[in-house]
């Protein structure tokens, strides 16, 4: 895509959280879960707040107070920022995190406006009733940081572009070391003799990491392919257990070839099934440039190109299949894998 062009966005296309792998991190491991719920809550809030705002408007009830309404003044904004959150770490890619900051900024003018009709409308009546409440936190503390710090600076506009800059800078200074301490709870084997790495999305020793690949890549189907779909680029070879659920993310098969069984979204665990595997052999680069040392290879800003997979039977070594898919995720050609 037109991100992926420049190394000042290409960036944006990479993930920085576990979407594609099972990691060896409890923490990671527990947001996913917490993603989904997050984003279910969010929007049963943001259902529930909207359906009691229209029925005031129906009965004439005046301004709503029950519910989350007695405790913040836009709890429709709040849950969906709170959905959004859910939502990003199911899907979690830079781009998405700073539309994400990006949604929570023009929500709050969005209120800043809406208040002011209500005061208009409503009068004295609402700034009392305004006063009791946060706008999107009960006692307003980001509000109250924002004032203490960029508050006093003018013109107005001027704070507000002031703190969306530095809080789009935070989140992506924290989602780069997020992807850090990913990668550093992935199963990850670097295998320069190859000019490979070998990225397994369930935790697995080296050694398994290290058979299961020499399997796939001593196999000379596969080195047949390699040597003439390769060219100087490094490769990633991504081991999906067993009965993975999302292979569409990592190759599209060719025509005439079957799509291949597939079960839970992160399949399961190799540890505990003597069932194969399959080792996707990708090329990895940045279209921005003309060469990739295999350090770079792991980089966000990298998009990986289905070259060849092998079924393998990591217990004998036995190369079970070899297909050759199209160049191309389920997506299409021009959309970024994940690496993680």
């Amino acid at each position: 895509g037109l991100l992926s062009r420049s190394p000042w966005t290409a960036w944006l296309d990479g993930f920085f959280l576990n979407h594609s792998v099972v990691t060896a991190s409890a923490l990671l491991e527990w947001q996913r879960d917490l993603g989904l719920a997050l984003f279910l809550l969010g929007l049963i809030g943001f259902f529930l707040s909207a359906v009691q705002v229209y029925a005031n408007k129906l009965t004439g009830g005046g301004v709503a107070t029950r519910a989350l309404y007695r405790y913040v003044r836009h709890p429709q904004y709040l849950c969906l920022v709170v959905a959004g959150w859910g939502l990003l770490t199911m899907w979690p890619r830079f781009l998405l995190l700073g539309i994400w900051v990006t949604m929570g900024f023009l929500y709050a003018g969005l209120a800043r406006f809406e208040e002011r009709r209500m005061e208009e409308r409503f009068g004295e009546d609402y700034r009392r009733l305004a006063d009791t409440r946060g706008a999107f936190l009960p006692g307003s503390p980001v509000r109250r940081l924002f004032e203490a710090t960029l508050g006093r600076l003018r013109p107005r506009a001027l704070a507000w572009v002031t703190s969306y800059a530095l809080c789009l800078a935070l989140a992506f200074g924290l989602a780069f070391l997020l992807r850090d301490h990913t990668k550093e709870s992935t199963a990850i084997l670097w295998q320069p003799d190859a000019d490979a790495v070998v990225v397994g999305t369930w935790p697995q020793p080296e050694s398994w990491l290290e058979k299961v690949f020499r399997a796939a890549n001593e196999n000379d189907q596969v080195q047949a392919r390699l040597a003439t779909a390769r060219a100087h680029w490094p490769l990633v070879a991504t081991i999906l257990a067993p009965r993975y659920g999302m292979k569409g993310m990592y190759y599209e098969p060719a025509p005439g070839q079957p799509p291949g069984d597939e079960g839970p979204l992160m399949g399961v665990n190799p540890a505990e099934t003597n069932e194969p595997v399959e080792v996707v052999f990708s090329r990895a680069q940045k279209p921005y440039r003309e060469e990739l040392s295999l350090e770079e290879a792991l980089d966000a800003d990298v998009r990986l190109t289905p070259l060849v997979v092998a079924e393998v039977q990591p217990v004998t070594g036995a190369v079970l299949d070899v297909r050759i898919p199209l160049p191309q995720n389920h997506w299409g050609p021009k959309v970024t894998m994940p690496l993680l």
